[in-house]
């Protein structure tokens, strides 16, 4: 696993920055609840304004359609049903001994006055005449056996059934208008009751109430504006009349306005119908009096309505939480950049650490042995010889890790640049490892090269140079004191493949593509004393990269690592390859 060990100081400024940062999503937070509260209020106006729209409009069209239904029922009450006087003399018909008007009679002359009001057909199902004289039996007609057999019982539960039967009521001249349940089905009765001595009478009607109920809403509808400033109804309140299961008895030509919807404006419900939410400015109510038993619906359009937006405006939460969003990804996006400014300050000072301690120790022996060559005190001639060749190593070490640091640099802006020119690849990898070796001298280390004679591969000789540098000094640090580190240069169609391989502990299989990015190091080696400037292998792969090829890590059998990389343009210009190679291919190099 790699490391990454987090920096324990933080940037000069960054808490500061920090606080910032956080105060302004707190503010966004802030502004945004204070944003959304003030779209809530505005809403909340808008719906009870149109609640109180849809109200009026109900109440209003409620009012119309009684008054309309009281004065058609008056109408063919008082056309119908002959008059009666209460404790007086016998009228015309009784003072001839005539019969009175049978109920049969009744029900045509009352049909055909509702019919002119209304134009619908069969709306009288029934008319009757009940007296306590046994001279005048019960005299019903129906248009159906159970609305029969409800007459003939003295209409049981009726304001004339209980006047003629008991003399509980009010006996008037005029009209008495009443509601009846028979068989599920809603009635209107029309009837006049009259008393003389000890005689009582009532005569009436039955009336289909959802036939009539229905054309007086459509007449109270087409009367004119529902809202008060509308100048027309149609168009703004739409409206239906449901019997008792919901099912529509009348709606208006528009509809019955909006589809109630999730998300609606107003959820505004009076009663307990329907179940479901209703939408902005509608209002379901249950009725009473002649229409009990009947439920209005009504809808009033927002964008009609007086005081009303023209149109729904959209809500601002998504804008809103887009904002926040955007605001909480930009502190985010700070706080990432102040910890990656923070780890840059930690990798940039764990570079010079580790450049310091590479140029340290070959900057220690140059000055040791010119200081001891200088003071005279090395008289035999092989300590000098030993000494100028110590320098001159530490020298070649120090331009290599000079050359390391300035290729670096030019890679991190984009400046790297190789010349690539044909050479022969074997006799170059001999010269590298052959100059290299001195280098591992205190590690014991022993280096093979194995090598494809008279392969030509275009590269830039000092940019190979420096890639096989890096890949064997990596392979000496890791690898154990005296190990062989093998160098091998094979030709694989048009690319030569060069390989060093150490034994060495490996690279974990999850790690092999980290390992080539700057100041990436191994967990294992993360607190040992091995040391480096982190940027050898970033430096190989940016070199070989520039030469079109690529670099990888494997294992080798039986233990160690195989770092390796292929250079294309590669071609076989020497003697065949079935040919035994001369003895100068195979080279041994050892530390001396």
């Amino acid at each position: 696993m790699l490391s990454f060990r987090r920096s324990q100081q933080m940037a000069p400024g960054s808490a500061f920055l920090v606080g910032l940062l956080l105060l302004l999503l707190c503010l966004s937070t802030v502004l945004a609840y204070q944003a959304v509260d003030a779209a809530r209020s505005e809403a909340r106006s808008t719906d009870r304004a149109m609640r109180i729209s849809a109200t009026v409009a109900s109440n209003e069209l409620k009012q119309r359609a009684d008054a309309a239904l009281q004065g058609a029922l008056a109408a063919a009450g008082s056309g119908a049903l002959p008059p009666a006087a209460n404790d007086a003399a016998p009228g015309p018909a009784e003072r001839s001994g005539s019969a009175p008007r049978p109920a049969a009679d009744i029900a045509r002359r009352a049909e055909a006055s509702l019919g002119a009001w209304c134009g619908c057909a069969g709306a009288v199902r029934g008319a009757f005449r009940f007296s306590t004289d046994p001279r005048e039996p019960p005299d019903v007609s129906a248009t159906s056996p159970a609305v029969q057999a409800w007459l003939r019982g003295l209409a049981p539960g009726s304001a004339p059934g209980e006047f003629v039967t008991n003399g509980v009521g009010t006996a008037v001249d005029g009209l008495l208008l009443s509601g009846a349940e028979i068989g599920g089905t809603r009635y209107l009765l029309v009837s006049r009751l009259a008393h003389r001595g000890g005689e009582r009478k009532a005569v009436g009607i039955l009336v289909d109430a959802g036939a009539v109920s229905a054309h007086a809403y459509a007449r109270a509808y087409a009367g004119g504006a529902l809202i008060p400033g509308m100048g027309r109804a149609v168009g703004v309140v739409t409206a239906e009349l449901l019997a008792g299961g919901g099912a529509p008895v009348w709606r208006s030509a528009e509809g019955v306005g909006p589809v109630p919807r999730e998300g609606a404006w107003v959820d505004a419900k009076v009663g307990t119908y329907p179940p479901e939410p209703l939408a902005r400015g509608e209002v379901a109510e249950q009725l009473g009096g002649l229409f009990a038993g009947f439920t209005s619906h009504v809808s009033v359009r927002p964008d009609l309505a007086a005081g009303a937006p023209e149109q729904e405006p959209r809500s601002r939460l998504p804008l809103l939480l887009t904002v926040f969003g955007l605001t909480l990804a930009l502190v985010g996006v700070a706080i990432f950049q102040l910890r990656r400014q923070q780890e840059l300050v930690r990798l940039r000072d764990d570079f010079v650490s580790g450049v310091s301690h590479e140029l340290r120790t070959p900057l220690a022996q140059i000055r040791l042995f010119s200081d001891l060559l200088d003071s005279g005190r090395l008289a035999a001639p092989e300590q000098r010889t030993r000494s100028v060749r110590i320098i001159a190593e530490e020298a070649r070490r120090l331009s290599w890790l000079v050359e390391n640091i300035l290729h670096f640099s030019r890679a991190q802006r984009g400046a790297g640049r190789v010349q690539p020119n044909p050479v022969l690849a074997a006799p170059l990898l001999r010269e590298i490892v052959d100059a290299f070796a001195p280098l591992a001298r205190e590690k014991d280390v022993t280096f093979s090269v194995d090598a494809d004679e008279g392969v030509l591969v275009r590269a830039d000789p000092d940019a190979l140079r420096q890639v096989m540098l890096n890949l064997l000094d990596n392979a000496v640090k890791y690898g154990p004191p005296g190990q062989t580190v093998r160098v091998r240069g094979e030709l694989r169609g048009l690319a030569l493949r060069i390989s060093v391989d150490d034994r060495g502990p490996g690279v974990p299989w999850e790690d092999r593509r980290a390992v080539w990015e700057p100041y990436r190091r191994l967990a294992r080696d993360a607190e040992g004393a091995t040391g480096g400037s982190g940027i050898g292998l970033a430096v190989v792969k940016d070199l070989v990269e520039l030469h079109g090829g690529r670099v990888g890590v494997g294992e080798v059998p039986g233990g160690g690592a195989r770092f390796w990389i292929e250079l294309p343009y590669a071609m076989h210009a020497g003697p065949p390859r079935d040919e035994p190679a001369p003895a100068e291919a195979q080279v041994r190099a050892v530390a001396r």
